[in-house]
């Protein structure tokens, strides 16, 4: 199984969230290699997902930025670091609770206002742009995998995504809503969200191996 990248940590995007960002930047400096490699290796068997460097820097950081999520949300890595500083310690307390992960269809978009459905919940969530342009190139009925931090602004709660979402292009929305369904039928929460980084690998190798059709990739029995 290869590595995300060389030896060196990665860095998260510019667009993840600031919070996320600061208990990252922790992660980089105090985790030792070694045990960086173990949890590359789990991550990437988790996705089915073997690659050599991607040559793409915006693919090397989107990998980076699934990574860490996956570190910090379901390994839970500051949990088991007892030496975070306070400013950490709260950042990953306001974070760690208010936080949900899911598939994600546009209901709405404006410039400063995204509306999205989770499609497995049926529940709705309202966001707000942190930069100008966040929400440019999405649409009405875009489908998209990321997990959202809950804000508040002026006693009104929203929501903001934790790093870049995984877009899902229509061609393979047949195949996810069908999957979805299967998940709700046997209200599995769980396995749902088991699949959903299997996806984010299906998302990932779509990028990587663009010449491939895909519903190649998109594929429970894919071996790609």
């Amino acid at each position: 199984m290869s590595q995300l990248s060389d030896e060196k940590p990665g860095q998260i995007s510019s667009v993840a969230h600031p919070q996320f960002e600061s208990i990252v930047e922790r992660i980089i400096k105090v985790t030792d290699k070694v045990t960086l490699a173990e949890l590359r290796r789990d991550f990437h068997s988790r996705l089915r997902i073997t690659l050599t460097h991607p040559e793409r820097t915006e693919l090397i950081e989107d990998l980076w930025d699934f990574f860490y999520d996956w570190c910090v949300f379901e390994r839970r890595l500051p949990d088991e670091m007892s030496d975070l500083p306070e400013n950490i310690q709260s950042e990953w307390a306001q974070v760690k609770e208010g936080n949900t992960r899911g598939l994600y269809e546009v209901t709405k978009v404006t410039e400063t206002l995204l509306k999205v459905k989770e499609l497995f919940t049926g529940k709705t969530f309202e966001l707000h742009h942190r930069v100008p342009s966040e929400f440019v190139g999405f649409s009405r009925g875009d489908i998209l995998e990321g997990r959202l931090v809950k804000e508040e602004q002026e006693n009104k709660p929203y929501f903001n995504f934790v790093r870049k979402p995984s877009f899902h292009p229509v061609t393979v929305h047949d195949y996810i809503k069908k999957k979805v369904k299967e998940f709700k039928k046997s209200k599995d929460f769980d396995t749902y969200q088991t699949w959903l980084w299997l996806l984010v690998g299906m998302y990932l190798k779509h990028r990587i191996y663009d010449h491939m059709p895909i519903e190649r990739i998109y594929d429970d029995n894919s071996r790609i």
